[in-house]
């Protein structure tokens, strides 16, 4: 189940450039967040998909353990399922905008508050879990885990004893269905070192099961990179890839560097719904306000025509864009272009009118 927490520190490129797409907003979600302790489930995630692995949450803050438990156990890490119909509750999909390998980042709300996103791979059919992450509030005895799972896991053994039962949730597309459970830990009397922290229970152990109860095993697996990756800095140009960007004069705009993806292959496998794959990513800065502007793909099949992004809106009086937080969109040819970052809406909107992609596959 890989994952990638993204409440921390932005993380950098190799070029030296912000990696994320999306550290504005996602700065008043951290200092909303500051005094939670999150800790995520972490395995197998290319190193390379580290780089510039940030989403564009709304600001949010923690959420708190749900009413409507199923099951209490009176011993430590007892597991109390909470239902997943608690008003507010909902999961949301944003491509995992890294250049050259597809991926989804998960952004938990409750209430239309964001409470938490990690990033990782895609939805296979050999992996029952898309994401698996948790977080627990500081002082507190819960510990809240949220579980993604392919439209096949219908119920997720707990601890081995409750079940809770997964639900389709009104921002999840592809028929991905979600999980909601609150684990009671019981910590020790006293004021622990912090070398003994880790030994305290928390993520409670999950089994995907079918309709008809029936275990569903996850393999391992890496999501493979679908191309080879080059970075470059200003003042070189961009080497030769799959995709080519190119904005045209706007006062004040200049451009810094990027990465670009050669040799672009489809996804290897079968997919639970789209997946995105980012081709090529250029950093400009628009009067001392940087901006990143990407060309996207379809992940299965790069020259089609890709799917429309979840969770992106129409923007109101501009025909032809979108927008998702700090993310604007619009389609040219078999391709979005997506800018993120910036000041506002209507300056990533700005750099979108101005730039021109090239595709050769």
């Amino acid at each position: 189940m890989p994952t990638l927490l993204i409440d921390k520190p932005a993380l950098h490129t190799s070029a030296g450039l912000p990696a994320g797409p999306d550290q504005g907003v996602i700065e008043e979600a951290r200092r909303r967040q500051r005094t939670r302790r999150i800790r995520i489930v972490v395995s197998a995630l290319l190193a390379t998909a580290l780089i510039g692995v940030i989403v564009w949450a709304l600001s949010g803050g923690a959420s708190q353990a749900s009413r409507g438990y199923a099951g209490v156990e009176d011993r430590a890490g007892a597991v109390e399922v909470s239902d997943t119909h608690t008003p507010g509750f909902n999961v949301r999909l944003v491509p995992m905008l890294v250049v050259g390998q597809a991926g989804w980042c998960v952004v938990v709300e409750e209430n239309r508050v964001t409470g938490g996103s990690a990033c990782g791979g895609v939805p296979t059919p050999s992996r029952p879990f898309l994401q698996v992450y948790g977080w627990g509030e500081g002082g507190s005895h819960v510990w809240t885990t949220v579980a993604v799972a392919i439209p096949q896991i219908a119920t997720i053994l707990v601890n081995g004893k409750h079940r809770v039962s997964t639900e389709t949730l009104p921002a999840l597309p592809y028929g991905l269905r979600a999980a909601r459970i609150v684990t009671s830990i019981k910590r020790p009397a006293g004021i622990l070192p912090a070398h003994r922290l880790s030994s305290i229970p928390s993520d409670p152990t999950l089994v995907a099961l079918d309709a008809q109860g029936r275990p569903v095993a996850q393999r391992q697996t890496n999501t493979p990179l679908q191309g080879t990756v080059h970075s470059w800095r200003y003042p070189n140009r961009a080497p030769r890839g799959s995709c080519q960007l190119r904005a045209r004069a706007i006062p004040g705009l200049s451009v810094q560097g990027g990465e670009v993806a050669s040799a672009i292959r489809p996804f290897p496998g079968l997919l639970v719904g789209h997946a995105f794959l980012l081709c090529a990513a250029t950093v400009y800065h628009l009067r001392h306000m940087p901006l990143r502007a990407m060309i996207v793909l379809d992940a299965a099949h790069p020259r089609a025509r890709p799917a429309a992004l979840p969770d992106f809106k129409p923007v109101p009086r501009a025909p032809g864009f979108f927008s998702e937080g700090g993310l604007a969109a619009r389609r040219s040819g078999n391709a979005w272009l997506i800018v993120a970052q910036g000041s506002s809406l209507a300056q990533r909107m700005r750099l979108l009118r101005h730039l021109t992609p090239t595709v050769e596959l």
